[in-house]
């Protein structure tokens, strides 16, 4: 893929909006590849399936490249790194990459919340490049984000047990006004990158089509004081 450094006028987005669709990050065959490994990960019982609904299905992998390491290839990819390090600055560091797969006409509802609820990242400066590995609209249940929500973190009220990860509050309907949201059309391989606290979450997929993504979280290097072999330096240094 072509160099992805951002624009003047993509990064004074950024920083207003919290969030910016930053267009194709990867080729097609390399999200044809990133769908059969998602389907390996799958076969082999390593997604779980926080849905809250009964009735409904939404799986992921946390730290997914830990557990295949083609995925590696994605977080180092020219245009994910040259895309942070736009509004991170030149020293890049691993947090987190996981994958996720809502099938078609029952992928759950992600309820609204932001990142750093569970990242607590301070200064909170971290960002997710969100990849679709499908084409995604309002149909299949794109990512809905509410520009300039990412001001501070707001105590959620929505009480989730999740069945990996404990209990924890993400944000009620009541607290979001949801009219203000906004979402995208990605086609496979586009990518949309958001500030770890802009309020987001997705409908249900209630479309013919499923809708898998991918995700790669990003610090500036040295942020959350990790050991270097669990969060890897990506690009430039680490701090002294």
């Amino acid at each position: 893929m072509a160099l992805m450094t951002l624009t003047h006028e993509q990064v004074r987005t950024y920083f207003r909006d919290g969030v910016l669709p930053l267009g194709q990050v990867l080729d097609m065959a390399t999200v044809e590849a990133a769908r059969e490994h998602l389907e390996a990960l799958r076969q082999r019982n390593l997604m779980d399936n926080p849905s809250q609904d009964p009735a409904r299905r939404s799986f992921r992998l946390l730290m997914v490249s830990s557990h295949d390491a083609w995925f590696n290839q994605i977080v180092t990819a020219p245009a994910v790194l040259d895309a942070a390090e736009s509004v991170l600055g030149p020293n890049v560091q691993y947090f987190q990459d996981n994958v996720f797969y809502k099938p078609a006409r029952d992928g759950a509802l992600t309820a609204w919340h932001q990142d750093n609820l569970w990242w607590h990242a301070d200064p909170p400066n971290m960002l997710t490049i969100w990849i679709a590995l499908d084409d995604v609209d309002a149909s299949n249940g794109a990512v809905q984000y509410i520009p300039g929500s990412h001001a501070a973190l707001i105590p959620g009220t929505q009480v989730v047990n999740d069945p990996k990860h404990g209990t924890y509050n993400m944000l009620a309907a009541e607290q979001v006004d949801a009219g203000k949201a906004v979402s995208f059309v990605l086609p496979a391989g586009h990518a949309v990158m958001h500030h770890c606290l802009t309020i987001h979450g997705a409908p249900p997929n209630n479309g013919d089509r499923p809708r898998r993504g991918y995700t790669v979280h990003l610090q500036p290097a040295g942020l959350l004081k990790q050991r270097v072999e669990d969060a890897p330096l990506l690009r430039g240094v680490m701090p002294a």
